[in-house]
């Protein structure tokens, strides 16, 4: 069940300006492919969770206007989610971000019937349709593309793969303080008991 979900949602997050038209349709032979935008956040941040639908209103860890490089940008694109890598931040006089550079794969426009034909080299109509409509594939499918300058406005959320560190760090110090405790009050023990 969580494989179909985890499917479920590269489809609904990779579809940036495609429309979900058969609901039951099977994107199997498109995931192996690799070329959706949580594929390539993955192969910049091996870390980044691939959360349900459901789940995805709850990926993020940091605010909008915290945005640094290396963190993930989380778009809210007609019914789909889409999440791309912030390369750089843009600020204003005061310092505040106002706008990224993202680098991210398969946002782009509908991909037209001679795209799918020349790239894919099928003929199929039935197959075109699948793709685009169905399985969310742009004309960048697969393919690495930079925006530049992108508006904050636009972010819905943001992740940061340093929050999670910085978390795991938390609770890594943690246990070695209580370990440390611990090992104190034995040997506390130990000398109050030999007086």
């Amino acid at each position: 069940m969580k494989v179909v979900a985890v499917m479920v949602l590269t489809i609904l997050l990779s579809a940036s300006h495609t429309c979900c038209y058969a609901v039951s349709c099977n994107c199997d032979d498109w995931m192996q492919k690799g070329g959706y935008c949580v594929d390539y956040i993955k192969t910049r941040i091996p870390m980044f969770p691939i959360p349900t639908k459901d789940d995805m209103p709850a990926l993020k860890n940091t605010t909008v206007p915290n945005v640094t490089e290396g963190d993930v940008a989380v778009f809210r694109i007609k019914n789909y989610w889409h999440v791309a890598y912030v390369e750089k931040v843009h600020r204003n006089l005061l310092r505040e971000p106002v706008s990224i550079d993202v680098s991210e794969m398969n946002y782009g426009g509908d991909l037209s019937y001679s795209e799918f034909k020349a790239t894919w080299k099928s003929r199929s109509k039935r197959e075109w349709k699948r793709a685009a409509y169905c399985c969310g594939i742009t004309d960048n499918y697969g393919e690495v593309t930079r925006r530049d300058h992108v508006d904050l406005d636009t972010v819905t959320q943001v992740w940061s793969p340093d929050d999670v560190d910085s978390e795991g760090y938390q609770e890594r110090f943690k246990d070695l303080v209580d370990r440390a405790r611990r090992v104190i009050n034995r040997f506390k023990d130990l000398t109050e008991s030999e007086l």
